[in-house]
């Protein structure tokens, strides 16, 4: 199952009359603008790609369904709610208000933009002032750009050991690693949320 909608959506993502019985996690995408957020979240909920660039106009969000394996080998449903955040400075209060509460964040960069790379402590940090327990993960995003990469593998392992983040190259263009991003986590979240024995009952 898949839905967009922009932020007017007032729904709540945790709201519980929808009928779905599993695990519901909201998570948000940080990064500069035009590393591919949006488009990573098409990829991953539609497996659909558009090669022109459309900005993000405050917040959008997407729906997933998918089926978790726990550490104990248990599946469950799990809903991810991911919410893509405008990369403009402008959007900056706005995207606190949506950070509040988020489960987790993956936050990308453009490998052919090494800017967009020093910027990542920044997006780090902002997210860990909000949601100082929620895990993070590392998207180095546009990889398919062999000949146009700046920023290689090496500096992204350095900031997965800084933020002390899982770190994952992705394309959204190819699809390469997208649904492993994904995939991971939610089942990080899932774990914290068992181990916190908290969410709803299966």
């Amino acid at each position: 199952m898949t839905q967009r909608n922009d932020s007017s959506e007032t729904k709540s993502d945790t709201d519980a009359s929808d009928g779905f019985e599993g695990y519901k996690f909201r998570m948000v995408l940080l990064g500069e603008a035009g590393v591919g957020k949006t488009s990573l979240v098409r990829r991953y909920t539609e497996n659909a790609f558009d090669e022109e660039y459309k900005q993000t106009i405050g917040t959008t969000f997407a729906t997933k369904d998918i089926n978790v394996t726990g550490s104990d080998g248990t599946v469950r449903m799990v809903r991810l709610n991911v919410w893509d955040m405008g990369g403009q400075s402008t959007y900056r209060e706005l995207r606190r208000q949506f950070m509040k509460g988020a489960s987790a964040a993956i936050v990308v960069y453009d490998v052919t933009r090494p800017e967009t790379f020093m910027a990542m402590n920044n997006w780090f940090e902002s997210f860990r002032e909000v949601c100082p327990a929620s895990p993070v993960l590392i998207s180095a995003n546009k990889v398919d750009l062999l000949d146009k990469r700046m920023v290689p593998h090496e500096p992204g392992m350095m900031l997965r050991d800084w933020f002390q983040a899982e770190y994952f190259e992705t394309s959204a263009k190819t699809g390469d690693a997208v649904d492993n991003v994904f995939t991971r986590i939610a089942e990080i979240v899932l774990e914290k949320a068992l181990s916190e024995s908290k969410g709803p009952l299966m």
